[in-house]
């Protein structure tokens, strides 16, 4: 028996623009093997902008892999070696127009532990401001931008990284 799980062997089977998928074979504690296949996923933050009224800035998008257009939080995906807060104050900027003055971290959240490696940094942006001149939005990028208040906004949403966001500030409501 080993002391802890070991990664015995990997082999790469597809590298992609944004993730890699892997297949690792792993020896547990116990002795017993397992075969994974694994998306090596560089990470990301989800921002929950605060208007002063209490109400939140979310934006609707089209999100290919579920076909659909969804209301979320505005997030985006950490470049190598970036501190999540710059890239929350970025995505922030690129996605809404806002800046904030005041920033707070609400942990983090591993979006599917059994065959990711992606972990979303969330935080909550308040005392927001319209830039005068907003950076560019990524050129594959469609977004139009939404305020609702938190309750409207949980009934609007599936998207797992602004309910777990909105769930950490108090608004989480049973319906």
């Amino acid at each position: 028996m080993t002391e802890g799980p070991e990664r015995l062997a990997r082999r790469t089977l597809h590298t992609g623009r944004i993730f890699q998928l892997v297949h690792d074979r792993v020896r547990l504690a116990s002795g017993r093997e397992q075969h994974v296949d694994v998306v090596l996923h560089p990470g990301a933050v989800a921002i929950a902008p605060r208007l002063d009224d209490g109400s939140f800035v979310a934006v609707r998008q089209y999100r290919h892999p579920v076909e659909a257009d969804l209301l979320e939080f505005p997030a985006g995906r950490l470049e190598a070696g970036e501190d999540p807060l710059a890239c929350a104050r970025r995505e922030l900027a690129e996605e809404t127009g806002y800046a904030a003055e005041n920033w707070r971290s609400l942990g983090d959240v591993l979006v599917a532990p059994g065959w990711t490696t992606e972990r979303i940094h969330l935080f909550v942006a308040e005392g927001l401001t319209r830039l005068a001149s907003p950076p560019p939005a990524d050129d594959d990028e469609e977004i139009q931008i939404v305020e609702l208040e938190p309750a409207a906004l949980w009934r609007s949403t599936n998207d797992a990284k602004t309910l777990v966001a909105l769930a950490r500030l108090g608004f989480a409501q049973i319906t």
